[in-house]
């Protein structure tokens, strides 16, 4: 499927879909498909070492289908079984991915074939557009469409209809199993970045080479990674908490003093013996221990005194 993903960019590149840059489409097909096949060999190498390589680390059976097209997505699967996605078993994903990954290269090779055959004959037509710009119409091209002269057999549907109609919403399926597929392979063998490798091997076709990137580490069950990983932490918190004696501050009492009882508590009892302190006291004098009143010239109610 990886080489569809780079014909597609290569033919972008070429600009195909502007017939004014572009006036001979087939000369542009043939080139971007050799372009994207030498780079899909490269690709799908890696690919396959890195499945061969980790099948016979993890001691999995049948190693030789990490060369065979469409047997290797399922193995991938295979070789994800540690993992599952939302309860839904790797290897049943896989099959199913496999599946769907046949019916659209098939889709795909009939496309292109047609269609090479309706540029090579020159059984196409420009299909234009009218914009507006700047206050301007103009008209410009847009693509191409099948020529009035093969109207209504199936090679004009194939190449007016197959690819924007039919092949898109297998893509679609496609594109959605192979996320559920590539998570469960990152989170056995790449666990601290399954996301971003999972998603770049989604949006572009990398995933071959991410694969080989991590052919070498082992695999685990991603939910067992995260208790590890957090019965590490709790571990090193309690070492820490114990080298500080059970502080968590470190030593640092934010209450007070380093020692002792710490001066500045809030939560500390008033010693017995300690007095509590006048909530008054800045208004005058507070009185004697018994509770009388004592005279004083800083009595706010002096002045209403006779």
């Amino acid at each position: 499927m990886e080489f569809f993903e780079l014909l597609y960019y290569s033919l972008s590149f070429y600009d195909i879909f502007s017939p004014a840059n572009n006036p001979d489409p087939f000369t542009v097909l043939w080139v971007s498909m050799i372009v994207a096949g030498v780079l899909f060999v490269a690709v799908y190498v890696l690919q396959a070492i890195a499945l061969w390589t980790i099948s016979g680390r993890e001691g999995y059976k049948h190693r030789w289908m990490a060369f065979i097209p469409f047997l290797n997505t399922y193995y991938i699967g295979v070789l994800s079984d540690k993992n599952r996605f939302y309860n839904m078993s790797s290897k049943a994903l896989s099959l199913a991915l496999a599946v769907v990954e046949l019916l659209l290269v098939a889709g795909y090779i009939v496309y292109y074939a047609v269609a090479g055959i309706i540029y090579a004959g020159g059984l196409y037509e420009i299909q234009t557009q009218t914009v507006t710009i700047m206050g301007q119409t103009q008209t410009i091209a847009v693509g191409y469409i099948s020529s009035s002269r093969i109207a209504g057999t199936w090679f004009a549907w194939v190449f007016d209809y197959l690819e924007g109609y039919v092949l898109v919403w297998i893509n679609l399926a496609y594109i959605l199993l192979n996320v559920f597929v590539v998570i469960s392979f990152f989170q056995t063998y790449a666990c601290r970045r399954y996301v971003l490798m999972s998603f770049a091997s989604v949006l572009f076709p990398v995933k071959g080479v991410l694969m080989f990137a991590v052919r070498n580490n082992k695999g685990m069950n991603y939910r067992d990674y995260v208790r590890g990983e957090q019965r590490r932490r709790y571990e090193m918190y309690q070492q820490y908490t114990s080298q500080n004696g059970g502080n968590p501050y470190g030593g640092y009492n934010p209450y007070g003093s380093r020692t002792g009882t710490p001066s500045g508590d809030p939560y500390q009892s008033p010693r017995s013996g300690d007095s509590a302190p006048d909530p008054f006291d800045g208004l005058g004098s507070s009185g004697n221990s018994q509770g009388t009143a004592s005279s004083s010239d800083d009595d706010p109610f002096d002045e209403f005194k006779k």
